[in-house]
């Protein structure tokens, strides 16, 4: 039975203890057939010793260190670049994936699609809670009011390479830029319905919601694909800059939007008119 090589990227910086749960949740992957390439992006803590021990005892990890750190896109892209992988996915280093992640898309993978993707589990503390939103084909235009996939998707590695993986001029939302330049180039994706990925959320992470970052970027995405959107995308995308920038989402711009939007701005007005 074919059992093809499937690359991870991970891009680390400054986070050697979450790392590790990432590095042993690839390691314990149920398809062992499989390569790891860590992109060690400027780190000044014990990051680049436990990577070099890795490498010694795993030839299954690469590991490429970057004396100064020059941003989680270039890191990723060093290592997309790198990968001889038939298929490719991404992995962040405070995240984890469940043993069958690789195997379960492996399992399903189909011509029909041009990628996969899976709900998160969202773990805080005690408690995971998967959501399980969004199930189903998945196209650029699905994507373009509501990053639907998330922050992973699983592909042919050449199909990745052939958009120039991600845009390192982003200042955030570089998953859902990519996402779309993908889709867009490559066809339609699909999200199966289990989650196999568990991402890690600290308190002081929740409270970080209006950036100047997360600003920054939202504009760059319009700029990049305002075209592609209809009016009433773009409408909700006006209700997305209310709600980063934490101002009331008019009522009357919202009945003139795309329905991806109406649950967060509702969700927005609401915890507002509860502060009040």
């Amino acid at each position: 039975m074919h059992s093809p090589l499937i690359t991870v990227y991970m891009p680390t910086h400054n986070r050697v203890n979450n790392l590790k749960r990432a590095v042993h949740s690839v390691q314990a992957q149920d398809h062992t057939n499989w390569q790891l390439i860590i992109v060690n992006d400027g780190s000044k803590d014990a990051t680049a010793d436990y990577l070099d021990s890795l490498v010694l005892t795993d030839e299954r990890i690469i590991v490429f260190h970057h004396e100064i750190a020059q941003g989680a896109c270039v890191a990723r892209n060093k290592a997309i670049e790198a990968a001889s992988g038939e298929f490719i996915t991404g992995l962040d280093d405070d995240d984890a994936f469940t043993p069958n992640r690789l195997s379960y898309f492996l399992e399903n993978w189909s011509n029909n699609y041009s990628a996969l993707c899976t709900p998160v589990t969202v773990c805080k503390g005690q408690s995971k809670v998967a959501h399980h939103y969004f199930i189903g084909e998945l196209t650029f235009n699905d994507i373009l009011v509501v990053n639907k996939v998330g922050n992973q998707l699983f592909c042919k590695t050449a199909d990745l390479k052939s958009i120039n993986g991600f845009d390192p001029h982003f200042k955030a939302r570089q998953d859902a830029d990519t996402w779309v330049r993908f889709l867009k180039a490559h066809g339609k994706g699909n999200k199966l319905p289990k989650s196999t990925y568990l991402q890690y959320e600290e308190q002081s992470q929740l409270s970080i919601t209006r950036s100047p970052s997360r600003l920054i970027g939202f504009r760059q995405f319009i700029e990049k694909h305002e075209a592609l959107m209809s009016k009433r995308q773009r409408n909700a995308m006006a209700c997305w800059e209310s709600i980063i920038m934490g101002r009331w989402v008019p009522l009357f711009l919202l009945l003139k939007s795309d329905s991806d939007i109406y649950k967060y701005s509702l969700m927005h007005n609401i915890k507002k008119l509860l502060r009040r």
